[in-house]
């Protein structure tokens, strides 16, 4: 089932891609109409979501090593992990790069390069959320039979 039987990695998902999604969107929502709390609230959010993301995976992962190797679901649990992490990856390439060159008069021109980092980072966050509710609610993986 799941580390010390509890479902640890469904309950610590929600909160860091809800916190990175709508960071996500307002910091972009920021930089076409500045409004300065939403500026500070976008990168403290991806901040947080970002930390909070490192237990949700590493439950994940602990998870993920009770799927059968070679099973459709562990093809599934492949395609998630590698999107998740990606996503992870690029989320924090953004805020490395927002906090690094808003200090510099080179972030009016690199603000564009930083916020399709930002939207390639969510779309690929919403394609690893498809496939764990697929490996959740098509595949039963984590779910106790009744």
């Amino acid at each position: 089932m799941s580390l010390f039987s509890l479902p640890l990695h469904p309950s610590l998902v929600h909160f860091p891609l809800a916190l990175l999604f709508l960071g996500a969107i307002a910091s972009l929502i920021y930089e076409v109409r500045p409004y300065t709390w939403l500026k500070g609230w976008g990168f403290v959010s991806l901040l947080i979501g970002w930390i909070l993301s490192v237990p949700a995976m590493i439950t994940g992962l602990v998870d993920k090593s009770g799927i059968e190797m070679g099973t459709s679901a562990d093809q599934v649990a492949d395609q998630h992990t590698t999107a998740i992490l990606l996503s992870w990856v690029l989320y924090g390439l953004a805020l490395y790069w927002q906090y690094r060159w808003q200090k510099d008069e080179s972030w009016p021109r690199r603000r564009w390069q930083w916020a399709l980092l930002l939207i390639a980072a969510s779309a690929i966050l919403l394609i690893a959320g498809h496939l764990g509710g697929r490996l959740v609610y098509e595949m039963r993986i984590g779910v106790q039979p009744q």
